[in-house]
């Protein structure tokens, strides 16, 4: 493919071509540049430094009981993933809503019969959405704890051992309590996750945190493989990456903030789906969201990948 690059002045014009596509790329390094990112960065990973130590006061190192006190205190108590709305009109102040996408993920009015999966499921939410509309099970997969996620190692051996020692599921327990659910979570890290653990699923969820795997290729495969017809896949993606045509492009970030380990072109998204072992893979939603209060500016794929 033939290449030309250009500097001036901290400036660099590269510009790429083939028969199938061109494309043009500006960047900027020189010194005003990099003291500015430096900046940004050490605000950054300030910012994250704080809102881990926040986080960890939040929670409680054991999953502790939620049978004491009331809903409201237990929800007060306790630090938020998802947002999810009781009978009782009391709400859990989750960092994203996904009540208000909830219909652009085409999932069935009725699942009566399907054994189903939802991974990664933190507070719960897609989980007891899915037994909502008549799963016959529901298994809901998560890590135990901060230790088992895929931290920086620097990251790791810096942590306390009250931060290793923080388990997950609080609000879990408590959204299950509160809607008399039969979900069971079920305690796996997605590399481990296989048939001989838990069997076949016939419709397999996950979303938003392929992104913050340092293996998200491994993890799709092991979906595929304990998936029996179908998985819904959801993440983010950067569009800027798809300016170089059909390649199928990715940006490594390393988990060095908000344990983000890449940005994903949607191209290059589907195709890791795709060469997971399904047979054929869907766009069925494609739209803008973001945390509560924050700008909706995150670009958001879903796809229905079949087996």
């Amino acid at each position: 493919m033939p290449f030309r690059k250009v500097s001036f002045l901290g400036f660099t014009l590269g510009i790429t071509a083939d028969k199938y596509s061109a494309g043009i790329s500006i960047a900027y390094n020189g010194s005003l540049w990099k003291a500015l990112t430096t900046s940004i960065q050490r605000k950054r990973r300030k910012q994250m430094t704080d809102k881990h130590a926040a986080d960890v006061e939040k929670s409680s190192a054991q999953p502790a009981p939620v049978a004491q006190g009331t809903l409201q205190e237990q929800i007060n108590s306790t630090y938020w993933y998802h947002t999810l709305h009781f009978d009782n009109g009391l709400t859990t102040p989750g960092q994203f809503d996904q009540n208000p996408i909830l219909d652009r993920y085409c999932l069935p009015d009725r699942l009566d019969g399907k054994r189903v999966l939802d991974v990664a499921t933190f507070d719960g939410f897609w989980a007891f959405e899915l037994e909502k509309r008549g799963a016959s099970e529901v298994l809901a997969l998560d890590v135990e704890g901060p230790a088992d996620c895929d931290y920086l190692p620097s990251r790791m051996a810096q942590a306390t051992e009250e931060e290793l020692s923080i388990k997950f599921g609080r609000g879990f327990a408590i959204a299950k309590a509160a809607y008399n659910s039969k979900v069971e979570r079920v305690i796996c890290n997605v590399y481990d996750l296989l048939p001989d653990k838990f069997g076949m699923f016939d419709v397999v969820h996950s979303g938003d945190f392929l992104i913050h795997l340092n293996n998200p290729v491994k993890a799709l495969q092991n979906i595929a493989k304990v998936c029996r017809e179908y998985a819904i896949i959801s993440d983010v993606y950067d569009p800027s990456l798809e300016a170089m045509g059909e390649r199928k492009y990715l940006q490594y970030h390393g988990g060095h903030n908000d344990v983000t380990w890449w940005s994903f072109s949607l191209s290059g998204l589907r195709a890791m789906i795709e060469d997971a072992g399904f047979s054929r893979v869907e766009l069925i939603a494609d739209f803008t969201y973001g945390q509560r209060g924050h700008p909706e500016n995150m670009h958001h794929a879903v796809f229905k990948a079949y087996k």
